[in-house]
């Protein structure tokens, strides 16, 4: 069942970023796969059956190398190739899978929010527990991000958790684009 391809609303893009911001875009947009894949447990068939349900070109896809199909020993990451109108195809794609597994998302983070503010590790809980460890194990494993140590990283998993809740709403295309605006500034 094909959907319409959601419009854009009023989020142009005015002045073409420099390849600094372009590759700032790109690493924040890899960072929310990694948070939706850590979480949804996204697979290349997810992938596909979105794009052709968004009614997306299939090709952006199978260039989009998952967390946790990564190789290693390549230092490029195909994400960092992505044109700008690739890098809104993919927002769609993210977004639609999110809003798919809404609920899974906001229960996190809301269990998320209930241990933080008890005081408690969230990393005690399974569903919790599972995300944070994927999140650590696939992001240590990739060469091209900062290294951060334990406690950055688990911070960092923690910020796109949140993030993910905003992109699994009705709006979440607009938002994560201009998130990904904001590194143009």
């Amino acid at each position: 069942m094909s959907q319409s391809v959601p419009t854009w609303g009023d989020t142009p893009l005015t002045n073409p970023p420099t390849p600094q911001q372009l590759y700032q875009m790109q690493t924040h947009l890899d960072l929310v796969l990694l948070a939706s894949e850590c979480l949804i447990s996204i697979d290349a068939d997810m992938l596909l059956q979105a794009a052709l349900d968004l009614d997306v070109n299939t090709t952006l896809v199978e260039n989009v190398a998952l967390w946790s199909n990564r190789d290693t020993t390549t230092p490029d990451n195909p994400l960092n190739s992505l044109t700008i109108e690739q890098m809104r195809s993919l927002i769609l794609i993210i977004c639609y899978i999110n809003q798919q597994h809404q609920e899974l998302i906001r229960r996190a983070v809301t269990l998320l929010e209930q241990l933080t503010a008890q005081n408690k590790d969230p990393a005690k809980t399974t569903l919790l527990g599972n995300y944070l460890e994927n999140f650590q194990r696939f992001y240590s494993k990739e060469a091209n991000h900062p290294n951060l140590s334990p406690s950055q990283q688990m911070q960092l998993a923690s910020k796109l958790l949140i993030d993910l809740l905003f992109y699994s709403e009705e709006s979440s295309y607009d938002r994560l684009w201009l998130a990904l605006l904001d590194y143009q500034s």
